[in-house]
């Protein structure tokens, strides 16, 4: 049974926006104020302050990779900097110095022996141990908590000694490391817990190169751990991360130097680039994230398999991908990537999608009265969103189709197609889906919590789940299960998730990867001529 239609709606929000609604923040102990002046401090503008400090009880951007979650650091991390695909979910030790798979139920990780704690009470600089990520994990662990979904794949986890953890499973997670690494899977301190049992009000006493020296309403102020493991890192002395709601007050604080580097809305995007003010700018994929265009194979007339091919033949997204969403993101199937060797090339991609003639053959080879008269919802989440719908009608028409545009506002979009499946075909957001695993179980297994197409085949279905336990090969198996995808024509992704940015001139080293909620590209920053 599907969630309730409130549950998918903030899920396709938080795909959408990427940030999550202001919540009540911590009771302060100051109040940071941006002072980009200052020699080697950064001023970040966030959209959220925090919810609370905890960074076990609360998935938000503004928590974990944009508030006082940057002060820890996890067992394992995605690959970010330079040298990085930031839409690859690659996996690197952060805490560890090497893992070893055992056997399919059964992750070895040897710990670095360099990592002390930051020199706060009660934890005062003590050097990391074992129990302190064994103690971490069970308290991620916690029954309802979301670290609990996370990580269920995991049975236990021990402390072999002082620096070695062996996590085994109750059944094999191909995902696991995934899990780990992603920005939810942070280790705190047990003493730091101990004080009230909780972190929501601190203290927060991390292992990363961040240490919070204040918290307040509006933000907080970081400054560089000095016994950092990693050298030359973080790359400035200071960091301040101020709250502004606004976007387009957040882009101002940008253009008159009141801050360093902020996220930019798409509305604000043009301004942005109009601006004469020196700064830079970049778009940066999101995986997991993005529009989805599924059709319904339940009732006609997308129960017939050259209908449903003719009409992905019919749309050539690369093109309305340039002319409504100003190019930003990729046309794929939408599933996250953790090899480069996964995602299908242009020319693969090319072969179901995007040549009218071969969609005019697959409809007489149909023997269907055209046009073809259908109801395309959408979800109204801007006027992107129905421009894309729009040029999609137009391309339908061109082939004998003749679709309906039904736009229908988030809540509708939540209850009629994720919920109800109540639809021939939809294009709007999908929820977000931070691991392979979460994407093919969650949308394209016919007992998917997502699997709202209503497609069912058995050969799909052992094609996800035997990936899902095979290390070697896996790639293979993740290429021909998007092949089966798009030669049945259920579903593919448009335009992938983007994460758009600008930040003074000033500013070196930004190469980020959003990537599973990864944030160590703020310690990568630094100032030219710093």
């Amino acid at each position: 049974m599907r969630a309730a239609p409130l549950i998918l709606l903030l899920a396709v929000l938080a795909a959408v926006w990427a940030c999550t609604p202001a919540a009540p923040t911590p009771s302060p102990t100051a109040t940071p104020t941006a002072s980009p002046e200052i020699p080697n401090v950064v001023v970040l503008a966030s959209p959220t302050a925090p919810p609370h400090m905890d960074v076990h009880q609360e998935v938000t951007a503004s928590l974990i990779s944009l508030g006082p979650g940057i002060s820890y650091s996890r067992l394992l991390r995605i690959r970010s900097g330079p040298d990085a695909d930031p839409s690859i979910l690659e996996v690197e030790c952060d805490l560890c110095l090497e893992w070893d798979i055992l056997d399919p139920l059964t992750y070895l990780f040897r710990l670095r022996p360099d990592v002390l704690w930051h020199d706060l009470p009660p934890v005062n600089g003590r050097p990391l141990t074992a129990a302190d990520v064994v103690f971490s994990l069970d308290r991620l662990r916690t029954p309802g908590w979301p670290g609990a979904s996370l990580l269920q794949s995991i049975a236990s986890v021990e402390a072999t000694d002082q620096t070695t953890v062996t996590v085994r499973l109750s059944y094999p997670d191909t995902d696991l490391l995934l899990a780990l690494a992603n920005g939810q899977s942070k280790i705190v301190a047990p003493e730091a817990v101990a004080q009230a049992g909780e972190l929501r009000d601190g203290p927060t006493i991390g292992t990363g190169p961040w240490v919070l020296d204040e918290m307040g309403p509006d933000g907080a102020r970081f400054s560089a751990n000095p016994a950092y493991f990693e050298p030359d890192l973080p790359g400035l002395e200071r960091l301040t991360i101020v709250s502004i709601p606004d976007a387009s007050n957040r882009l101002a604080a940008l253009l008159i130097g009141r801050a360093d580097i902020t996220i930019v809305t798409p509305d604000n995007w043009e301004r942005l680039l109009a601006s004469p003010a020196p700064v830079e700018s970049g778009v940066f994929p999101q995986p997991g994230t993005g529009l989805l265009l599924g059709l319904n194979v339940t009732r006609p007339p997308f129960n017939r398999l050259k209908v449903r091919q003719a009409l992905f033949q019919s749309l050539n997204p690369w093109q309305a991908l340039g002319a409504t969403w100003q190019g930003h993101g990729q046309v794929g199937l939408g599933l996250p990537a953790s090899s480069s060797d996964w995602p299908l090339t242009l020319d693969e991609m090319r072969m179901y999608l995007g040549n009218s003639d071969v969609a005019r053959s697959l409809l007489a080879q149909a023997g269907v009265e055209l046009p073809l008269a259908f109801t395309l919802t959408v979800a109204d989440f801007g006027p992107r969103h129905l421009a894309l719908a729009q040029e999609y009608l137009h391309m339908l028409e061109q082939t004998g189709f003749q679709a309906t545009v039904k736009p229908v506002n988030p809540r509708v979009y939540a209850e009629e197609v994720w919920d109800a499946s109540a639809f021939d075909a939809f294009l709007g957001p999908m929820p977000p889906v931070h691991t392979p695993n979460a994407f093919l179980f969650g949308l394209l297994h016919s007992q998917g919590r997502w699997s709202l197409t209503g497609y069912f085949d058995p050969e799909l279905d052992s094609l996800i789940e035997t990936q899902a336990t095979t290390v070697e090969g896996r790639s293979g198996l993740i290429r021909q299960l998007q092949t089966h995808v798009l030669e049945q024509a259920v579903l593919f992704t448009p335009i992938t998730g983007t994460s758009l940015w600008a930040w003074q001139d000033r500013i070196d080293g930004f190469q980020p990867t959003f990537a599973a909620s990864e944030y160590l590209h703020w310690a990568r920053l630094t100032l030219r001529g710093g």
